[in-house]
């Protein structure tokens, strides 16, 4: 059975790494001007992470839910919200 989570739409991002079984390294999807959304299943609960630049150590946003189906919202939510980060990053470095 496909997960709900996976028919989100990702935007400008491209997928690099997916995988349905709960565990540590279940979603990656990386973004222009050097973002990350990467999700895993922690301690018993998903936690969706925004990363920049590989700074894996002060993730800029984190998402967090023990619901499983509460992952289609919120990464839509991640998805706004690193789509957004993204374009502000590459309006800087112009």
């Amino acid at each position: 059975m496909e997960q709900a989570w996976r028919k989100v739409d990702f935007g400008t991002g491209t997928v690099t790494f997916l995988d349905d079984t709960r565990k540590e390294d279940m979603l990656q999807v990386e973004y222009p001007n050097g973002f990350l959304l990467d999700m895993g299943w922690y301690q018993n609960r998903y936690i969706i992470s925004i990363i920049q630049n590989f700074d894996w150590a002060h993730p800029v946003k984190q998402y967090e839910t023990a619901e499983e189906n509460q992952l289609p919202a919120l990464l839509t939510k991640a998805v706004r919200f690193v789509e957004k980060e993204s374009r502000t990053a590459g309006l800087e470095k112009s």
